[in-house]
């Protein structure tokens, strides 16, 4: 048992960038970390931030001061003495090149990466991609992302971003889900399977899949950016993925 546990790299999580999806990244690490080692949780240290206050910044396009309050929970778990970092949301990722420049021997597993590899393996170039306002733009760090990994990125129309980040923020990050909201993502999903002719959808903030699943619309294929995400931390916690191969 001791020596499983010493195998263990310690996962650093940023979260609280909602709660909500900060129990499923928890849940399912843990989760898969026990099916891999029987009788064993996952080493995690996790800090959590104030949503709230987090996206005031963002709304008032106080992109330094959103990334120095990030930072300030990077420095808590770099110092309890974390083997790497996951960021538990994707618009967290704008605080990337500030972390690797204050620490450049941290590993930071990068969510766009691992659905990019996701992506790939399934030999697919055109996607979808749904998420917040803030997320839902080419030079969000997580769509430049997908777009180093040679992937096209296809976005809702400007009517439609208004109303999932609406959906998102104000129901999905309360943990609020309604019949309503879920048809209005599938429609949304819908015309872009028609219209823009996609290969799959990435659900690019990590609320989206406690609204919706792959067995809502079955003929779309859905990447589930927190699942991936989750998989790939487990992965290189237990020394089964090396990040290269993971890179663009």
């Amino acid at each position: 048992m001791e020596s499983n546990i010493r195998e263990q790299r310690i996962c650093g999580l940023l979260g609280g960038l909602t709660y909500v999806s900060t129990i499923d990244y928890y849940n399912y690490i843990n989760r898969m970390v026990n099916e891999a080692l029987p009788g064993h949780g996952s080493c995690i240290h996790i800090v959590s931030l104030n949503v709230f206050y987090y996206v005031k910044l963002l709304e008032q396009n106080e992109w330094s001061k959103a990334i120095d309050y990030l930072m300030e929970g990077v420095h808590q778990l770099v110092n309890s003495g974390i083997d790497f970092l996951i960021l538990g949301s994707n618009t967290s990722h704008i605080a990337v090149p500030r972390i690797t420049e204050c620490y450049p021997d941290l590993v930071v597993l990068h969510i766009g990466d691992t659905v990019a590899f996701s992506i790939k393996q399934k030999k697919i170039h055109k996607i979808g991609f749904l998420g917040t306002c803030f997320a839902m733009k080419f030079d969000s760090q997580v769509v430049q992302r997908l777009i180093e990994h040679g992937l096209e990125v296809i976005f809702p129309d400007e009517e439609e971003m208004v109303r999932l980040n609406d959906i998102i923020m104000n129901e999905l990050s309360f943990n609020i889900v309604t019949e309503e909201s879920k048809k209005t993502f599938l429609k949304v999903i819908q015309r872009l399977n028609d219209e823009q002719n996609i290969e799959g959808i990435v659900l690019g903030c990590t609320e989206i899949p406690v609204l919706i699943k792959q067995n809502d619309i079955p003929h779309v294929l859905l990447f589930d950016s927190t699942q991936l995400h989750a998989q790939l931390a487990v992965d290189y916690q237990l020394g089964r993925q090396s990040i290269k191969a993971v890179l663009p």
